[in-house]
């Protein structure tokens, strides 16, 4: 069985917990992607009834193709007969938002790949890396055109693809299945867990492979009858998988032999399922046996089988940490029957080492992103894994706190229509680049509100209105390089109130202060609001710097 398993594929996947009405599932909650098929499409497969979608609402990258004609068809599972595959750029993500996930709530997600030849370059070396929201998953590694390959975890949902460098990244299909939060313990928010029948022999969709038991000198045995899960079950197996076991040959021990994959955090995670399959009832014969990891008692509790109930033996704590294991379960000296398995499961801890970015500047960005469409490697988290940051941004980070976006440079591309407040949002923003656009409107009081902005260049956009008094300050006394230059920007138009005396306006532009104007405006009674708007000033050399005092209007307020 393989427990190696999208949450972002660099491939990378991210769940989120904004609303999108396109991502939706079905009756049962499950959703089921498939990845290439053309947008708006879907379909209902006919042998489990489950609804596949395209993804294209999922992602904003990568080209969609048909796996080679001589396998088409030839699939388990529908989804695997077209792909999508990525290659352009080091970073792709599936986002998957509500209603489709919901925060808190625990999920089976799987994700499949299958070459099938799609590009005619059968033979090519492909491998590339899967991780789950910032944190790494597992590596993918396609060895022929003919083998399907899956990765699957048991996670969290909270608040894509990675190019290594030897072939194109693709994915054919993703799984996102909801469970009871009452299944699989071990996993939660700090722990996500990596891992046949399906669907509809399995009401959650688990992939069950199935072990040849001949080369481990292992016995098949089975039965008709149903197995029931017990009360308060914490894996409710099926009983497809649990009418079927394995006991050793000619022994009192059955092992189960593995090595870890070099790579993996090495905390595992082991479920055994038992069920007594014969009716011992009214026989002097029982069935009893300890499990031992590498010769280490595992659990002091003594094992006996159910009657044809699903039984399951595991521990909230990782096994002990070997380069090699054997898992062995030994009859007990007074057992007539030899120990008895019906299926297993084997965890790994997924890496947790990447913190994911501030909150607020993910939703900042993201608002940015969706506002002005930006078609960038903007996907998943904008600063984690640190290797991947998103494009034309920096970030800050340290291991006690989140990763933060001090600087964003969007200069040149493209940007239309107003400044949105969402940049404001960005609190730790030092550097704020949108030169060069088409952006229209005023400059948001809410910019100045970015205490550590020491840079905000809005050079060669259409931009009216005043520049808030606050970053003129700001500009005035050192601490901000305020460029806005080329735009029908009014300097001043703010009211200041006095009781009397003469009041001393300086005009302050963007860029080299090579003009200056200086007004002297007597106010000798009550309070009054000062309006100065003013015009371009061109320098000898063709470009803008200080505007020209062009007129002032003094009104008393009453």
């Amino acid at each position: 069985m393989d427990s190696r398993f999208w949450w972002q594929i660099l491939l990378i996947f991210a769940m989120a917990s904004t609303r999108a009405l396109s991502q939706s599932t079905d009756a049962r909650g499950f959703l089921t992607i498939d990845c290439g098929m053309e947008p708006g499409s879907s379909y209902v497969d006919p042998f489990t009834n489950i609804s596949y979608v395209s993804d294209a609402g999922f992602i904003d990258t990568g080209v969609n193709h048909n796996t080679f004609v001589a396998y088409v068809g030839e699939f388990w599972t529908p989804g695997l007969n077209t792909l999508r595959a990525f290659p352009n750029g080091t970073r792709n993500c599936y986002t998957i938002r509500s209603p489709a996930v919901a925060r808190g709530s625990k999920y089976l997600l799987r994700a499949w790949f299958f070459y099938g030849n799609y590009d005619g370059r059968l033979g090519q070396q492909l491998s590339f890396d899967l991780h789950l929201g910032v944190n790494y998953w597992a590596g993918v590694d396609v060895l022929n055109a003919e083998s399907s390959n899956w990765r699957e975890t048991i996670t969290m949902a909270t608040a894509g693809y990675m190019n290594t460098g030897k072939g194109t990244p693709f994915i054919s299909e993703i799984d996102l299945r909801p469970l009871k939060d009452s299944l699989y313990p071990a996993a939660n928010e700090w722990r996500s867990l990596l891992l046949g029948n399906r669907y509809p022999d399995d009401p959650i969709d688990r992939v069950w492979d199935l072990l040849n038991s001949t080369p481990r000198k292992w016995n098949d045995v089975s039965t008709n009858s149903i197995v029931r899960n017990l009360p308060q079950d914490s894996f409710e197996v099926p009983s497809v998988v649990m009418q079927t076991a394995v006991t050793p040959i000619n022994s009192s021990s059955l092992v189960i032999p593995w090595n870890p994959l070099p790579g993996y955090v090495n905390q595992f995670f082991l479920i055994l399922h038992v069920s007594e399959i014969l009716d011992l009832s009214g026989t002097n014969q029982s069935r009893q046996f300890n499990i031992y990891v590498n010769g280490l008692l595992w659990l002091p509790e003594i094992v006996i089988p159910p009657y044809l109930y699903s039984g399951f033996v595991y521990s909230l704590v990782p096994l002990p940490s070997f380069p090699t294991y054997n898992i062995s379960l030994q009859a007990l000296g007074n057992s007539t029957l030899p120990p008895i398995l019906n299926a297993f499961e084997l965890y790994m801890t997924m890496s947790n080492t990447s913190v994911p970015s501030d909150a607020g500047d993910v939703d900042a960005m993201t608002a940015i992103k969706e506002r002005y469409q930006i078609q960038r490697n903007w996907m998943g988290d904008p600063c984690s894994p640190s290797a991947f940051v998103w494009d034309g941004i920096n970030c800050t980070h340290n291991l006690s706190n989140s990763p933060r976006v001090t600087a964003l440079s969007l200069s040149s591309s493209g940007l239309t229509g107003e400044i949105t407040k969402s940049f404001a949002s960005l609190s730790a923003l030092q550097h704020l680049n949108l030169s060069y656009n088409n952006l229209t409107g005023p400059i948001p009081d809410d910019l100045a509100n970015l205490s550590s902005l020491k840079l905000l260049d809005l050079t060669g956009n259409q931009l009216n209105g005043s520049v808030p008094l606050n970053l003129l300050e700001m500009s005035q006394n050192g601490s901000l390089t305020l460029s806005v230059s080329n735009s029908e920007i009014r300097y001043f138009m703010k009211c200041y109130f006095y009781k009397m005396g003469p009041v001393v306006i300086k005009m302050v532009g963007s860029g080299t202060e090579k003009k200056a104007s200086k007004r002297l405006i007597d106010v000798t009674s009550k309070r009054y609001c000062i309006e100065l708007t003013c015009g371009k000033g061109k320098d000898k050399d063709n470009s803008y710097s200080a505007p020209n005092f062009s007129r002032g209007i003094l009104s008393r307020i009453p």
